[in-house]
């Protein structure tokens, strides 16, 4: 009887620590470049979507083209929903927006960007997804988590936006996000059946000790 419970909660811990790792999605852009006058978009399927809320953490990683010098080069991403209609988190653990309220200005030195999506978006995504247009700006991948990635600054802290009279970016909008946010590679399911594995062979050592 209690080999039977033991092995029941062995079978628990196993589902609910595949629910956690199921609980993060990524999407590979495969190095999309949008380019610098806004024509060039990115769409992310409404599958990517599935598992997502007004709580979700949505990070975008990037690579900015850091060739342009010129005193008006600027750094920007724009999300919408399909009906190209820009995703506007009203700061709430996500970052400042431009000085024309339409897109997001990164620091060229910045890798990824992470928004919450308000909750009158949330059906509108999961039927159509996300379309992206940017700046300046290469997409590498998108991730959806229920976890607060990890920043150099509290989430409450919204970066630096944008110089009023440019109109172009002057603050450090860089929000870092640790591994557990990065993208799936399958290295979180040999985790999951790595940690099933030990628990099963502790469970068999355990029923022939009561032997």
């Amino acid at each position: 009887m209690k080999v039977s419970k033991l092995l029941a909660g062995i079978i628990a811990s196993a589902s609910a620590l595949a629910v956690l790792t199921a609980s993060v999605s990524a999407h590979d852009f495969g190095n999309k470049n949008l380019g610098k006058n806004w024509s060039i978009n990115a769409a992310v399927p409404a599958s990517e979507f599935a598992s997502l809320t007004a709580d979700s953490y949505v990070t975008v990683t990037y690579e900015t083209d850091k060739t342009d010098t010129s005193e008006d080069a600027y750094w920007s991403i724009k999300p919408m929903d399909s009906s190209w209609t820009f995703i506007d988190p009203n700061g709430e653990g996500g970052p400042e927006l431009a000085e024309g309220k339409d897109a997001y200005p990164v620091d060229m030195d910045s890798s990824s960007i992470t928004f919450k999506v308000p909750a009158d978006f949330i059906d509108s995504i999961k039927e159509g997804g996300m379309i992206f247009i940017g700046h300046s700006i290469t997409l590498k991948t998108l991730t959806v988590s229920n976890d607060a990635p990890a920043t150099d600054a509290p989430a409450t802290e919204a970066p630096a936006g944008t110089n009023a009279e440019t109109d172009k970016v002057t603050g450090d909008t860089d929000n870092k996000t640790d591994d557990k946010n990065a993208p799936n590679t399958g290295v979180e399911s040999v985790a999951v059946f790595a940690g099933i594995g030990i628990l099963a062979a502790a469970a068999i050592v355990f029923a022939q000790k009561r032997k």
